[in-house]
């Protein structure tokens, strides 16, 4: 009994979340999807589990415009999947990008009962037992944690992050949700982009499944300590590991100041070109000297203490950038500095990252003709941000699909360069950049890593000769034996099958009040009883009652299908 009570509140709360979502897509003018949605709701719950039409109440502004306000108004899991999705300028327009990039997540602190009872929960004691004293009062609340100040029993002034209570298992549930539906939101949202929404949605899961394990955002955070622990311009907050479970993490207080409040920065006689100089090569190292980078190095992430100390926090959302990736960079970077369009489209192809809709001619032009924009300026004149967008345009008109780490790389780097030039106005990303890029590169020459990737070859070739044989062989096997295999998979054929299932149950009640009239026809035109009880003709008066009931049954549902 009490598994079925779960299943029906668990299906009640699913059936609610679509309603909610198919009412504020009509209100900011997706009605188009709608429809789709109705269908898919009707087949899973029943004709009355759809809600009636909801006339749109916000028509005008842009499509990005309102899918952001869609985001907004649908809560904390939309939001984080637009905040991913503004990361991604491979995949979506500068237009989207630019109304995405707005999402915050705005949510009220959890009430303190609920606070203190996880936090309870969690360290496994009373709360006066393990701090000296906790501020009741929230010093920042997103979707997922909410941070309180303390003091631990040693005396030392700490941050506290909790975990919002359920917040995993909503999280589950909602992107369940986001992932049946994907299909349908994908041209609902964003129309024509190129997109793969079930993809990303399958890479959101994965990335905010994550960010709520706060074990893994201490593992990346001592990563980080031991990675910067003799640089004196970089603090790293250190972690009280005593203070920490997977829905709480306890670090060192920071009072510092924001990189955006120049203000203080000047009163605390803080230098701007040397904070930009910080920043920019606190990214840097990271993406070439480590491969393990913070993917969202925005000005909110980082605190600024005095001589010009660097302190970054959050670190939920980080990549790691393979050997393979930076060789893919600096082979860009080195075919641009060369003007040689050619082998950049070699290198993409060697990687796999060209579609069969990619047209390899064009493509070639396409970069050309960018090389060609920026040839002959000054290094210094040239935005790195400008020819980032640029070259995610260029990719994603001509479906290039370059690697999740890459692009999450070039957009870190957009963003620290629009950071440190808010900073200093003179400050040159690309100048900071090609030291790293060209010590990377001349890394892949040293005698140690030729050697190393040439016994790497040789062992893989070695590899692939001698699992050939055995390969070809298991091939020819199953084609003989008729077991050859391929896999054809066609978007949108479950929609289909329920369409044409629904469409046969329709005929089949047709047919069945078709004999049901035929029948009452014949019987009332009989003389007689059916044992002893009913006659003929009563029956067949029943028989048109019954047919008139089913008729009008399925006149109403076809008519609230919208399907005529």
């Amino acid at each position: 009994m009490a598994a079925l009570r779960f299943h029906l509140k668990g299906t009640f709360d699913r059936l609610r979340c679509y309603r909610h979502i198919m009412a504020v897509l009509a209100k900011y003018g997706f009605g188009e999807v709608t429809g789709a949605l109705r269908s898919r709701l009707s087949l899973r719950f029943g004709e009355r589990a759809a809600p009636s039409q909801v006339e749109p109440a916000v028509t005008t502004g842009s499509r990005p415009a309102r899918v952001r306000l869609a985001l907004e108004e649908l809560g904390p899991t939309f939001i984080k999947l637009g905040q991913l999705l503004s990361t991604r300028p491979d995949l979506i327009s500068p237009e989207y990008i630019k109304e995405l990039e707005h999402l915050q997540d705005q949510v009220a602190p959890e009430p303190l009962a609920k606070i203190m009872a996880q936090l309870r929960r969690e360290l496994g004691g009373k709360i006066e037992d393990t701090f000296e004293r906790f501020d009741e009062k929230p010093i920042a609340a997103g979707s997922i944690a909410q941070i309180h100040r303390a003091v631990t029993r040693e005396g030392s002034p700490v941050a506290v992050k909790i975990r919002r209570p359920d917040i995993v298992e909503t999280i589950r549930a909602e992107c369940e949700i986001l992932q049946d539906l994907a299909g349908v939101l994908k041209s609902a949202l964003f129309g024509h982009e190129t997109i793969d929404l079930e993809e990303m949605v399958a890479e959101f899961t994965e990335a905010v499944s994550k960010e709520t394990d706060l074990a893994n955002e201490r593992r990346s955070q001592l990563r980080f300590s031991r990675q910067f622990a003799g640089d004196p311009s970089v603090h790293i907050p250190e972690v009280y590991e005593d203070y920490c479970t997977a829905g709480v993490l306890t670090m060192e207080y920071i009072d510092g100041i924001k990189p955006t409040n120049k203000r203080a920065i000047a009163e605390r006689g803080l230098d701007c070109r040397i904070l930009a100089h910080r920043l920019t090569q606190f990214v840097l190292r990271q993406m070439f000297e480590f491969g393990f980078f913070h993917t969202d190095p925005h000005p909110g992430n980082f605190f600024l203490l005095p001589e010009n100390v660097l302190v970054p926090i959050d670190f939920g959302q980080v990549a790691r950038l393979s050997v393979q990736d930076r060789r893919f960079f600096n082979e860009i970077v080195l075919s641009i500095a060369e003007r040689d369009a050619t082998n950049i489209v070699r290198a993409l192809e060697r990687d796999d990252m060209l579609d069969e809709r990619t047209d390899v001619h064009k493509l070639t032009a396409d970069i050309e003709q960018l090389i060609e924009t920026y040839h002959d300026f000054r290094v210094k004149d040239i935005p790195f941000g400008t020819i980032g967008m640029q070259t995610f345009d260029l990719f994603r008109l001509n479906h290039v699909r370059p690697p999740t780490q890459f692009t999450l790389m070039i957009k870190s780097l957009m963003t620290i360069e629009s950071v440190a030039t808010s900073l200093d106005p003179e400050f040159i990303l690309i100048e900071a950049l090609k030291p790293y890029a060209q010590r990377s590169s001349l890394r892949d020459f040293e005698p140690k890593q030729v050697l190393r990737n040439v016994r790497r070859a040789m062992q893989g070739a070695g590899d692939l000769a001698s699992r050939l044989p055995d390969d070809i062989n298991a091939v020819l096997t199953k084609f003989r034996q008729g077991k050859l295999q391929v896999r054809v998979h066609h978007e949108h054929l479950e929609n289909l099958t329920k369409t044409l299932d629904k469409s046969s149950n329709r005929v089949s009640f047709a047919l069945i009040i078709s004999a049901l009239l035929v029948a009452s026809s014949l019987l009332v035109a009989q003389q007689g009883m059916v044992l002893g009880l009913l006659s003929l003709q009563t029956m067949g008066v029943l028989g048109y009652i019954i047919a008139a009931i089913i008729g009008i049954w399925l006149v109403i549902s076809i008519i609230r299908s919208r399907h005529i």
